[in-house]
């Protein structure tokens, strides 16, 4: 058995205890444990942010010089080494996790250039936003128990729960303040009502869908919420689904001859919890009966220049297909350069190269070489991405083909996502069950596709959709980098 493998089913207690506090996103950063790194193995490992964490028992008493070796060749990597004792992991759990938090954060230590694959769903990164979305890839330890559990080591050492969603944190006496200022819900309130009148104009619905489901979002990347109905059996299902996206259902409504329409709603995410990322937000998303990707990217420029207005701001506008960025760029071409070639195009970007397919190497460079250099005062559209990152976009043929889809950044933060839809109902239900073969490799729960859509596909009329973040939209537009300034409450307030 794999050395790192073994130790992870043969965890101490203070391992064990710290687990359930890093595992899941619970701090916005996705953990691994018991990695290998050059010739060591790491206790847990945030790659995205280049935070090791390492716990040490008695015997690294006599052990020094070889901790101090062993933290010098982590830190030559540009990782940040932060060692506690078994003690602290089990007896000041907070206060611990405090010390984490504090570290993956980007205004006090710079961010580190190694993420974890994108989530490739509707409305952007998982991971996200992100981001660093989205952030699984066939490590995940999925099959860990990651609940919090009650620890009874209220340290007053710890800072308030508006800091750490741990358990236990205790709160301060103005944890009750809102988030955001008064201005910015204010603003908010505008871009909302900015929203609405633009589809008015347009004489687009406004429509509302179901927020639990009895069917899930497969996509390997993104973890869903589910609840339990505790009614009678007759009523359906009993698991019920908290969506990620209003897609399905609009689908549905476009099939059943409503037209062109737009949801601006609240959906979930689980395990996204941090300074970009909050497990609930807002998500608008709408549709387009007769358009396509292209035409739809223009209607998204509008709509985004239209909320720059709102702060005194605008945005220059370039757009280029996905192969042209790459070649521009970096002077290679995606589709057909070969992988030694991507992986030489990432420079100075270290990674742990283990279970990184193509795609994700093409997405570090998107990530890391390509989205960074996108000019802060400009909106970019990017189109016509490979077929095998085509989500529920339809694939046209040519040499080669390519994914009739866009995504939009202002600056470098991406902002949409869009498709010009798929309309084959064979062909999704065959994408859905690729997703659930890849969650069932990776561990993970397997959610019911929703047939409902299946049968619906057929009658649905062509049409392209999109999906924007309205959260991302509002930090975008103020500069900030922290989703809670954009947030009544977000999830350590809530």
């Amino acid at each position: 058995m794999d050395h790192s493998k073994r130790l992870r089913q043969e965890q101490t207690d203070a391992e064990h205890r710290l687990w359930q506090r890093l595992g899941n996103h619970q701090l916005g950063a996705k953990f691994r444990r018991q990695h290998r790194i050059g010739g060591y193995i790491v206790d847990f490992v945030c790659l995205e942010a280049g935070v090791v964490v390492e716990l040490d028992g008695g015997q690294h008493l006599e052990q020094a010089e070889r901790d101090a070796e062993r933290t010098a060749f982590l830190e030559s990597l540009g990782l940040a080494v932060l060692r506690f004792w078994n003690d602290d992991a089990l007896l000041r759990t907070d206060a611990v996790v405090e010390a984490i938090w504090h570290a993956l954060q980007p205004a006090e230590r710079p961010p580190h250039p190694n993420p974890l694959p994108r989530s490739r769903g509707r409305g952007g990164k998982s991971k996200s936003n992100s981001h660093g979305g989205g952030e699984s890839n066939s490590n995940n330890n999925s099959n860990d128990n990651n609940s919090n559990d009650n620890d009874n080591d209220n340290d007053n050492d710890s800072e308030p729960a508006t800091r750490v969603a741990g358990a236990n944190a205790q709160p301060t006496a103005d944890a009750w303040r809102p988030g955001a200022t008064l201005e910015v819900i204010r603003l908010r309130a505008q871009l909302n009502a900015h929203v609405r009148a633009f589809f008015a104009q347009r004489q687009v619905l406004e429509v509302e869908t179901p927020v639990l489901s009895q069917a899930g979002n497969t996509e390997p990347n993104i973890d869903s919420f589910t609840t339990a109905f505790s009614g009678h059996v007759s009523a359906g299902a009993r698991t019920r689904w908290l969506r990620t996206s209003p897609e399905y259902p609009l689908k549905r409504l476009l099939a059943a001859g409503v037209g062109d329409c737009y949801e601006l709603g609240r959906v979930f995410r689980n395990g996204e919890a941090g300074g970009r990322h909050n497990p609930e937000f807002t998500m608008l998303e709408w549709y387009r009966v007769g358009w396509d990707h292209v035409r739809l990217a223009e209607e998204t420029v509008a709509l985004v220049q239209g909320a720059l207005a709102l702060v005194g701001r605008s945005a220059t506008v370039r757009s280029l297909s996905y192969r042209a960025l790459f070649q521009r760029a970096l002077q290679i071409d995606p589709f057909s350069a070969p992988l030694e070639q991507l992986q030489a195009a990432l420079g100075p970007v270290r990674v742990d190269p283990q279970g990184l397919e193509r795609d994700d190497w093409l997405d570090l460079l998107v990530s890391h070489r390509l989205q960074p250099d996108f000019a802060g005062d400009a909106i970019t559209i990017v189109h016509d991405w490979p077929a095998s990152q085509a989500a529920l976009a339809r694939i046209r043929p040519g040499d080669p083909p390519v994914a009739e889809r866009f995504e939009l950044y202002l600056g470098a933060v991406e902002l949409a996502n869009g498709y010009h839809e798929l309309r084959d109902a064979d062909e999704q239900r065959a994408r859905f069950s690729h997703d659930n073969q890849r969650r069932a490799a990776r561990g993970l729960v397997q959610p019911p596709p929703d047939w409902h859509l299946l049968d619906a596909l057929p009658l649905m009329p062509h049409c392209a959709g999109v999906a924007v973040g309205m959260d991302r939209l509002l930090m975008a537009m103020l500069g900030t980098s922290r989703i809670a300034e954009v947030l009544a409450f977000d999830f350590a307030r809530a």
